[in-house]
């Protein structure tokens, strides 16, 4: 009788492995042993056995197959960063030959203490964490030693800009395309990302809103995000849904090939950070200028002007009001707003 561990079949080209006499399907192609390794793995979990070669899986092992798994189930930009994160750990003081059964938090905090120059100390902590979840998730663990590790608080980047520092920037900003872009985060409150995949067919002109399918909180609310366009934004989309009908609605002008067809490009993630990069250099005196400044500054404006929190957090797109009393109420940074406030109370 085979062993319990997967073995491979020329005539089919596929992946199997037999359980108490039945032959289970795992992965077919001869190269997909990593992922006939994870179905096996899970297979034996869902019958409450774990595996002999799970006791003392190596740190490598596991990395190799959740980078596997964040290739399909995450985002492009997510999935580079694990991989990012964790070859680096993995690469660290020969962490990749210990076992899962010796893994401390211990280990964790060494390496990030050992890298002073990052900034992202918590994402890389928590990249980490999500490693050993995903594994005990899995089945792939008996124990997630990691469970309990503590992440570094995330550092406030609560950046609001005043109207005539937002008039400051626009002036700055010599590119029509670039100013565009910055104009929609001014006027619509969006995350920096939702604003550069728009297309032309996320935009309803005749309800004066965008409909984005795909967006950060997509996966865990199951609903569409609603953007609400007041008149600039209005008039500015007309022009650019005439100019774009297809492909990303702000570009940057560079034109780049896609599936045979010339078309201009979207802003990226790393394109916007060097755009704010170069203001910054133009404006020394806005060392703290953001794309999400705008976001920021957006809410506060609204709560100022005494829309209702509720209203606000829709604008936002925000499912419950905690992230945005919690984040967004910078109205104690407008001293004069609070002392008229004061004299309203008192008079």
């Amino acid at each position: 009788m085979r062993s319990r561990k997967p073995w491979y079949r020329k005539q089919t080209d596929a992946w199997y492995v037999t359980i108490d006499g039945t032959q289970h399907c795992l992965a077919t192609g001869k190269k997909n042993k990593k992922e006939a390794d994870l179905e096996f793995h899970k297979l034996m979990t869902e019958r409450g056995i774990l595996p002999k070669s799970l006791k003392r899986c190596s740190v490598k092992t596991i990395i190799d197959l959740f980078l596997d798994w964040s290739k399909t189930h995450h985002e492009p930009e997510t999935a580079k960063l694990h991989r990012a994160f964790l070859t680096d750990f993995s690469g660290f003081s020969n962490y990749s030959s210990l076992t899962t059964d010796s893994i401390l938090p211990l280990h964790v905090t060494r390496w990030v203490d050992a890298r002073p120059t990052w900034k992202s100390k918590r994402a890389a902590m928590a990249s980490v964490k999500r490693l050993f979840s995903w594994a005990e998730q899995e089945g792939l663990l008996k124990e997630n030693r990691l469970r309990r590790i503590k992440l570094p608080a995330n550092k406030s980047r609560m950046v609001t800009l005043s109207e005539k520092e937002r008039h400051e920037v626009l002036d700055a900003i010599k590119d029509k395309a670039f100013k565009r872009f910055v104009i929609a985060l001014q006027n619509t409150g969006c995350r920096p990302s939702e604003i550069a995949r728009v297309t032309a067919s996320d935009v309803y002109l005749d309800k004066g809103i965008w409909i984005l399918h795909k967006h950060k909180t997509g996966k865990h609310t199951g609903k569409p995000r609603v953007i609400y366009l007041n008149d600039e934004m209005m008039k500015l989309c007309t022009e650019l849904v005439a100019e774009h009908p297809t492909g990303p609605l702000f570009t940057t002008m560079k034109r780049v090939r896609v599936n045979g067809e010339l078309q201009e490009r979207g802003f990226s993630k790393n394109g916007i950070r060097c755009r704010f990069r170069e203001l910054r250099k133009k404006l020394p005196h806005l060392q703290q200028l953001i794309a999400y400044a705008y976001r920021h500054s957006f809410a506060t404006d609204a709560l100022e002007k005494g829309v209702g929190v509720a209203q606000v957090a829709e604008l936002l797109g925000h499912q419950s009001l905690d992230m945005l009393t919690k984040h967004y109420c910078h109205l104690n940074q407008r001293i004069e707003h609070l002392r008229q406030a004061a004299n309203s109370a008192t008079a």
